[in-house]
């Protein structure tokens, strides 16, 4: 069954967030969020409109999981996903949750030897203006704002161990 990010329920996602990797489930919006990555600003702006808040909350574990996805497996490309996800999940909202995320797409970045800048600018062409102006001040923030640490999170283990936890505020 495809993730639906407009169905209010979604209650296969219930514990998504903190499942063990990998998870099926990681598939299902994967693929999703190619779709909207392919439609660019256009499906973005659909994305937008009809996304419940359930939709927000899978789409924002999704990015949290993208992120420790991208170090374990050295890919990148899945920050860009990440942040696509995060700004359907609320980002063009400043809704604190996907703002938390952006930590973690840009602490795994520096991780792998990318620049967050650059990352966020490919996202920033394919979410539109709206997204793309979200995504930017991201960037504008204080560095020691910008932290998994100052955000509540923490890294933990190595390799195909690494993961982002939520360390509490």
């Amino acid at each position: 069954m495809p993730f639906d990010p407009s169905d209010p329920s979604e209650a296969r996602y219930a514990g998504y967030g903190l499942a063990p990797f990998p998870d099926p489930r990681d598939a299902e919006i994967n693929f999703y969020v190619a779709g909207v990555r392919a439609g660019a600003a256009e499906e973005v702006r659909a994305a937008l409109t009809e996304v419940s808040e359930r939709g927000r909350q899978v789409l924002v574990a999704y990015a949290e999981r993208s992120a420790s996805i991208a170090v374990r497996n050295n890919v990148p490309d899945r920050l860009v996903r990440a942040s696509i996800a995060l700004v359907i999940g609320g980002l063009t909202q400043n809704a604190l949750e996907a703002l938390m995320r952006m930590a973690l797409v840009e602490d795994a970045a520096r991780r792998l030897g990318a620049e967050p800048a650059g990352i966020l600018a490919q996202a920033a062409g394919l979410v539109g203006e709206m997204g793309g102006f979200a995504l930017k001040l991201w960037l504008g923030r204080r560095p020691e704002d910008r932290t998994p640490e100052c955000m509540g999170f923490r890294a933990t283990g190595e390799g195909l161990n690494f993961r982002y936890e939520w360390a509490g505020a």
